[in-house]
């Protein structure tokens, strides 16, 4: 989104005119003139009067958010004046919303153990075991797998509304190697969960980024997104503004800066065919835009109001808290546009960012275009545009309703002028894998193509032609919103783990680890009688998450040293008697 970045981008305001459902405590976002070019703003109304507020400025001089003392009354009208230096006044008005009930977290406290690894060294970090079931030499080196582990949505029959069941574990971003063994892994309390863990660039720096928070019944979060350095270290805590929380399907970051991210806002409404006066429960998605470095809502827009309800697959009758859109990707496109995917409708939308308006839809039932063979796609996921007007996205497919009887990534071609979607290529690991809901595809460098499955535990790596070269799983029940791979390097601050059993008078059994170390190649054991006279006294190949080292040894207290593959010393551990 390049024109955001700059003070000569066109004037973009938000709420948007006409917004019919804007927080109570919405600030009024002025993007594209600088700070000290706005004369004022006068907010009103219509229940609660004129209101005082003040103005303060985003990073990069590029704009200002006028922030109320007071919030504004639900249910009202409000009107909006914008003086800027050298422009005629802006003046429009909104609604705020009439907000609904909020939801309770999902229970998650229940466990599968034997589902779980189990390590000596962290008897308290119990991550999901993962099993590969195949693994070609062309799907190697790619990196390492970028997961978060959730309990697998069980969609009923007639209903858009997701339970989950069987719990495998305790949630939390996660990172395996290619062979399926943990790297690290960051354990939460339950109820807390994470989503979307990937690797993005934040000021020109590589980052792990991720969201965290709880999990509603109705599939959406409420939480926030993390930024972490190649220590994992937090570093950055972004929230929404206005008043809402965080939903986990998205979180993109910006060249400018900010965040891109999606929010879900139950509201009451007059729906059409109600008696009047009736107020309905109606789930809003919506996109908002936060100044990283601020805090400060940039850009929101929301579905209610510029997606018609009739092209949306949820009724009232089979959505409990009516999910009429269910927002579940967002990216930020150049030329001042926004790609958005919305589940419950079907459907992709191209969205011009100053105005809001709606510029092409592909999908659904207000499709602009035609669809070639194999090329249509349902309750779809992680779209993004490519280059050459190629589009990715995962397709889920299978419902309910089941529109088609597997799930798959997909890369389509687009022919604006014609308005037609072709199929270019689908990743399918077999016609019986069916995703209820979630899934992602990423295009890896060379070519290849990385696949998550979703609500089923599966994913996979396949060739540019569809070639099946990597495939693995969670255990049954689980699953992961996103899956990734990355080429990833870290060295935590903390100290390796060690354990030391003795196992006879002369014999004892090392076991190493660190949680989160990249670069470790080897393991050299120290030993001695005391902490302080502790010895060299073997050096063995690191193996997986973790070593266990077979000795001969009378010592009564060991330690462990991490080496890289030049033998250089990347971290030692604390030392520890023998039990």
């Amino acid at each position: 989104m390049p024109a955001s970045g700059s003070a000569s981008s066109r004037l973009t305001v938000s709420p948007q005119a006409g917004t019919p459902d804007a927080s109570p405590q919405t600030q009024i976002s002025i993007l594209g003139v600088a700070r000290q070019r706005i004369r004022s703003v006068q907010v009103t109304g219509q229940a609660s009067g004129a209101h005082t507020g003040h103005l303060l400025s985003y990073s990069h001089h590029r704009g200002a958010s006028f922030l109320l003392d007071q919030q504004l009354t639900q249910g009202e009208s409000v009107s909006v004046e914008i003086r800027v230096k050298g422009r005629k006044p802006i003046a429009f008005s909104f609604t705020v919303a009439t907000l609904g009930a909020k939801l309770p977290p999902l229970n998650l406290t229940t466990t599968q153990p034997d589902k779980l690894d189990h390590f000596v060294t962290e008897p308290a970090l119990t991550p999901p075991a993962i099993t590969v079931t195949k693994s070609s030499k062309r799907a190697r080196g790619h990196g390492s797998v970028l997961l978060t582990p959730l309990p697998s949505p069980v969609v009923h029959p007639g209903s858009t509304n997701t339970v989950t069941i069987n719990p495998v574990g305790p949630g939390g971003p996660m990172i395996v190697d290619g062979a399926g063994n943990l790297v690290w892994f960051r354990q939460l309390d339950p109820p807390e969960v994470a989503a979307n863990l990937r690797l993005q660039k934040f000021h020109g720096r590589q980052v792990l980024t991720w969201w965290e928070g709880t999990v509603t019944p109705a599939a959406f979060g409420v939480g926030g997104g993390l930024i972490a350095n190649r220590a994992y270290d937090i570093t950055r805590v972004v929230h929404a503004g206005n008043g809402y929380p965080m939903d986990l399907h998205e979180f993109e970051l910006t060249r400018d800066g900010d965040a891109l991210f999606s929010i879900y806002s139950p509201i009451r409404v007059h729906l059409p065919g109600t008696p009047e006066g009736t107020l309905s429960p109606l789930l809003d998605s919506i996109v908002q835009e936060v100044d990283v470095k601020t805090g400060l809502v940039v850009w929101e827009w929301h579905s209610y109001g510029h997606i018609p309800l009739e092209t949306s697959q949820a009724t009232p009758q089979n959505s409990a808290s009516y999910d009429a859109f269910h927002i579940n990707a967002i990216q930020a496109l150049k030329d001042d546009r926004v790609l958005i995917s919305a589940r419950d409708t079907s459907a992709v939308y191209n969205v011009d960012r100053g105005s809001g308006r709606i510029l092409w839809t592909l999908g659904g039932k207000g499709t602009d275009f035609r669809f070639g063979p194999g090329a249509l796609f349902n309750l779809q996921h992680d779209a993004h545009m490519l280059r050459n007007g190629r589009i990715s996205m995962f397709d889920d497919g299978a419902g309910p309703p089941m529109f088609n009887p597997y799930s798959r990534g997909l890369i389509l071609q687009l022919n604006h002028r014609r308005h037609k979607a072709t199929l270019v290529r689908e990743f399918a690991r077999s016609t019986s894998t069916s995703a209820q809901s979630e899934g992602s595809l990423q295009r890896l460098p060379g070519g290849n193509v990385f696949v998550g499955f979703g609500s089923e535990p599966f994913f996979s790596e396949f060739s540019s032609r569809g070639k099946l070269l990597l495939d693995a799983s969670l255990p049954e029940d689980d699953g992961t919103y996103r899956t990734y791979r990355f080429p990833w390097t870290a060295t935590p601050k903390t100290a390796p783990a060690v354990v030391a059993q003795r196992t006879g008078p002369s014999t004892v059994s090392v076991y190493a680890s660190w949680n989160g170390a990249t670069r470790v190649a080897k393991w050299q054991v120290l030993a001695g009688q005391s902490a302080g006279s502790l010895s060299r006294v073997a050096k063995v190949r690191k193996q997986s998450f973790e070593t266990r080292i077979d000795l001969q040894s009378a010592a009564t207290v060991f330690a462990v040293r991490a080496l890289d593959s030049e033998g250089h010393a990347l971290g030692s551990s604390a030392a520890v008697p023998a039990s």
